[in-house]
């Protein structure tokens, strides 16, 4: 289970184990619009999980995701090569 909380934690519950993972802070400058941030978290999170990675690894990825469309307006990703980088 992955639940999300904005500028709290993620929190992962898997195997009887909670773990939490910290959230980048973002200034309100950067926070442009929230809509479409948790399904950009699911879409980087997911992405990683298919490849086998690590859940700390799917938790980076889903995190850095819904930064990325936070800081822009409407739910648009940025054009030109992804600057997603692996922990």
């Amino acid at each position: 289970v992955v639940i999300t909380q904005g500028a709290e934690p993620t929190i992962v519950a898997k195997e009887g184990a909670v773990t939490e993972y910290a959230t980048a802070p973002l200034s309100a400058e950067e926070m442009v619009d929230l809509n479409g941030a948790g399904d950009a978290f699911v879409g980087g999170f997911v992405a990683r999980l298919v490849e086998g990675e690590p859940i700390a690894e799917c938790v980076a990825c889903g995190q850095w995701a819904a930064r990325t469309i936070i800081r822009r307006s409407g739910c648009t990703f940025p054009e030109g090569p992804c600057d997603y980088k692996k922990e």
